[in-house]
């Protein structure tokens, strides 16, 4: 209790010195709070709809073929199942109409089992789902989207022909439960009753069709349980299952994925303020010299000094932790409308996200506030009292570094616990660990060569204010490795966010655009090919086209092993999860093999394959190992022929598994890409298309790129704004840092103005000194942040460094330290000389 007496009372109109700590503290946590809790917000929400997200219980989707009539049944036992079709077919808009692209879901009598549909039509009979689609006079109803009237130029009560069958437009889609988290579709969406495509050629085998089986389980079922003995007893059948208890799949990667790079770029904030949390307690002690010196002259000690302080340093962060808290609810109520239009949001604020971030605001204050703190309490009376600077000799002991690593394990620890991809925030905390070794090494360098370069110039220069500034690099004392640190970590996060962003605006902008065809064709019969390709060879304005067969499978085992029990990286996690694209051919890629041989292309063998070399790699498999494919609910082994490198930031017809030809093919479609030597004949070409093949839709690649864009800018928007909150936590940290050493800077101007030394003088020393640790710090943020970023992206994007993106930052980081050493030195300037040199 003496201690807590002692810290309240020297506290006593002392708090002011401790505005900078409370700042930075705030500004880290506040940005913490706010993504902890937006996040929270969003994963709420989606799981608290997972049911009507997925459409069910459970979800099982096959894709080509419909569950057969034993699944069915077992379906059916367990609660109330529903099965519907998804496909994108064309539709045409009648004798002399126009055609396009649609998003079609053929649904039974129990669709949806959660939620609602919600239409809006003129007819009495069509305002519900069932009445919309029922058969009337020979003619199947249709809901649709407003965008297929405007795209075909008709009204409710037309009719559209979708793979030959009429359906009369009946009512408007307004909303469907099991689509409210899919962001991006590539038509307009049509809803038409199943038995209205029973047995067509739409959902014949191996057409791109995609069956869902939903279920409600009956009471005292869970789905746990019934998806455990499902697989137990249809091992092969080739199903992607969801659980609803799990969430939605696709939402929560992303939202993790999101999440953690928030939390990064979040953790940054906390890292940059930690460096003014130690700056602001250094200065606070450093005025507290005179309080320390007479407490330890009447028998205080090492430990009670620190224990004194310590108290007051927690107080403060105390402070700057709710300060921050508030800061982080009050965006995050800010932030809540905007993102209510488009994702579903739970707006209950969770004590979790808050806890997190007070956990790091405050074990990032200690970590920072520890070592300055230590080595002001090891200082004898008799240096204090004389106002020593203080030297390299004050060195805490084996105790306080063995509660920095503690603290710093904890922090770690924290970060993992926190973010939802925990081996991607370990390696970035190693990272930062790093930057932040290599920061504090480049600051002693900059003070290390500085003090060389003062006794080099020393008799070399008639330059006294080169001389000064490197002096002021060097003294005991000089801020200089924490302004380094301070301004380097900051740079470092901006250019790797603007490096980020910047390399994938331009791929997607210029380098795609570029190289990816101007058409897809979907949905060719195989027998069609000889058609096909007499039709491309009559456009003059293709530049070239490739055709290739096209199914989806699922790979099940690695040398024997099922995938489920391996630990898939996330990077290759798209490979296994779920149905992916696969394909044949009989002669090589043209990017060449990187391992192995191509198979012959007369080959009628046992089935091989060609693998990506990223994807075998990550998956341990090479030249000779074996891969268990399921392909329409049958397994396919095959052998390993080849590795061959596939670009995945392009949009060629590729596919990270590729199988020799089968002798016999299995039920399929193919897939076309077309370039064009002039694109203002795509409309020409797709017109031809249309004509020869009604039921093959198109895609226009450049719709689909620049949708892709829009969402990477969106995301680099948000980065930049995260980027550039911590780029002001930064230059608070840096104006704070200059004026925390005012005392000492003051005395040494007041010293020399009375030798000489002009106001202009001092004040293009000052500027000197700040430009050259800019340009030490900036240097090195340059290339750690492009090596940062490039080995993020660089595996994967034509990597092109940022450089004038940072130039901006690093000015604006020389004009804070500037104008903060200049209004020090102004002030010290004012005042009269005698009375400066009395105070000390």
């Amino acid at each position: 209790m003496t201690i807590l007496r002692l810290a309240l009372r020297d506290l006593r109109g002392a708090m002011g010195g401790f505005w900078l700590l409370i700042l930075c503290v705030a500004l880290g946590t506040a940005a913490m709070a706010a993504t902890g809790l937006l996040s929270r917000m969003v994963l709420d929400g989606v799981q608290a709809g997972a049911r009507a997200g997925i459409g069910g219980d459970v979800s099982l989707r096959l894709y080509h073929r419909p569950p057969p009539p034993e699944h069915l049944a077992l379906f059916a036992e367990a609660g109330t199942a529903s099965l519907t079709a998804e496909l994108r077919p064309l539709a045409h808009g009648g004798a002399g109409g126009g055609s396009t692209l649609v998003e079609m879901k053929a649904v039974d009598a129990a669709y949806p089992l959660y939620g609602d549909v919600e239409l809006e039509s003129d007819m009495p009979l069509a305002r519900t789902l069932g009445g919309a689609l029922a058969a009337r006079d020979g003619i199947w109803g249709a809901a649709v989207a407003e965008e297929l009237l405007e795209a075909l130029g008709l009204a409710l009560g037309d009719r559209i022909l979708i793979g030959g069958q009429a359906f009369e437009m009946r009512a408007l889609i307004r909303a469907e439960p099991d689509r409210a988290l899919r962001g991006f579709t590539l038509g307009p969406r049509v809803i038409v009753a199943l038995p209205a495509i029973a047995g067509s050629a739409l959902v014949a085998p191996g057409t791109q069709t995609y069956w869902y089986s939903r279920l409600r389980l009956r009471d005292g079922l869970t789905a746990s349980d019934w998806i455990r003995g499902f697989e137990q007893r249809f091992p092969e059948a080739g199903y992607r299952i969801v659980d609803a208890a799990d969430g939605v799949p696709g939402v929560e990667r992303s939202m993790g994925f999101v999440t953690s790079l928030l939390i990064l770029l979040s953790l940054g904030m906390v890292l940059i303020g930690g460096v003014g949390v130690g700056g602001a307690v250094a200065a606070y002690l450093d005025r507290k010299r005179d309080t320390i010196a007479i407490l330890k002259g009447l028998g205080a000690t090492t430990a009670t000094i620190r224990r004194l302080y310590l108290v007051q340093i927690m107080a403060a962060s105390l402070c700057g932790i709710a300060l921050g808290l508030a800061l982080g609810i009050a965006a995050t109520r800010a932030a809540t409308p905007l993102l209510a239009g488009w994702l579903p949001l739970d707006p209950a604020i969770r004590l979790t996200p808050l806890a997190s971030a007070a956990g790091f605001g405050l074990l990032a204050s200690l970590i920072f506030a520890l070592w300055p703190l230590a080595r002001a309490a090891l200082l004898s009376p008799q240096e204090l009292f004389r106002d020593l600077l203080v030297g390299e000799r004050q060195r805490p002991g084996w105790r306080t570094l063995a509660g920095l690593v503690l603290l710093a394990v904890l922090l770690l620890l924290l970060l993992v616990w926190s973010a939802p991809l925990p081996v991607v925030a370990a390696l970035f905390a190693a990272g930062a660990a790093l930057a932040v070794l290599g920061f504090l090494l480049l600051g002693r360098a900059v003070m290390w060569g500085a003090g060389w370069a003062v006794r080099w110039v020393g008799g070399r220069t008639r330059r006294p204010l080169l001389r000064l500034a490197l002096a002021n690099l060097h003294r005991p004392g000089a801020p200089t490795a924490p302004l380094v640190l301070a301004l380097g970590l900051c740079l470092t996060l901006l250019v790797a966010v603007t490096s980020v962003r910047d390399n994938a605006a331009v791929h997607l902008r210029d380098n795609l655009p570029a190289t990816a065809p101007d058409l897809i064709l979907l949905n060719l019969p195989p027998e069609e090919a000889a058609r096909f390709e007499t039709l491309m060879a009559a456009q003059p304005a293709l530049a070239r086209w490739s055709r290739a067969p096209f199914l989806h499978g699922r790979l099940d085992r690695v040398e024997g092993v099922p995938v489920a029990d391996l630990r898939i990286p996330a990077e290759i996690g798209f490979v296994v999860r779920g149905d992916r694209g696969l394909s044949w051919r009989a002669d090589p890629p043209a990017g060449g093999l990187v391992a192995g041989d191509w198979w012959p292309a007369d080959y009628k063998g046992p089935p091989l394959l060609s693998v990506d070399a990223r994807v075998a790699e990550k998956l341990g498999v090479t030249v000779g190992d074996l891969l268990t494919l399921n392909v329409l609910g049958e397994p396919l082994e095959g052998r390993i022929a080849n590795l061959r490198r596939v670009d995945w930031a392009g949009l060629d017809l590729d596919f990270p598994i590729l199988l020799s030809p089968p002798a016999d093919p299995p039920p399929h479609r193919e897939i076309a890409a077309l370039w064009l030597r002039d694109a203002a004949a795509l409309e020409t070409v797709r017109a031809a298309l249309a004509d020869a093949f009604p039921e093959s839709p198109t895609i226009e690649v450049a719709e689909v790129i620049g949708f892709l864009a829009g969402v990477a800018a969106r995301g680099g928007q948000v980065m930049t704004a995260l980027a550039a909150a911590s780029g002001f936590a930064a230059l608070l940290v840096l104006a704070g840092a200059v004026l925390a050493g005012q005392r000492r800077r003051a005395r040494e101007a007041v010293l020399l103005k009375m030798l000489g030394a002009t106001r202009r003088q001092l004040a293009a020393a000052t500027l000197l000194e700040y430009g050259l640790i800019a340009a030490a710090a900036g240097l090195a943020a340059l290339l750690l942040g492009n090596l940062a970023a490039w080995a993020a992206i660089g595996g994967w994007l034509d990597f092109r460094p940022a450089l004038g993106s940072a130039l901006v930052w690093l000015a604006g980081a020389v004009a804070v330290m500037a104008l903060a050493g200049l209004a020090a030195l102004n002030r010290a300037l004012a005042r009269p000389p005698a009375l400066m040199l009395r105070q000390g």
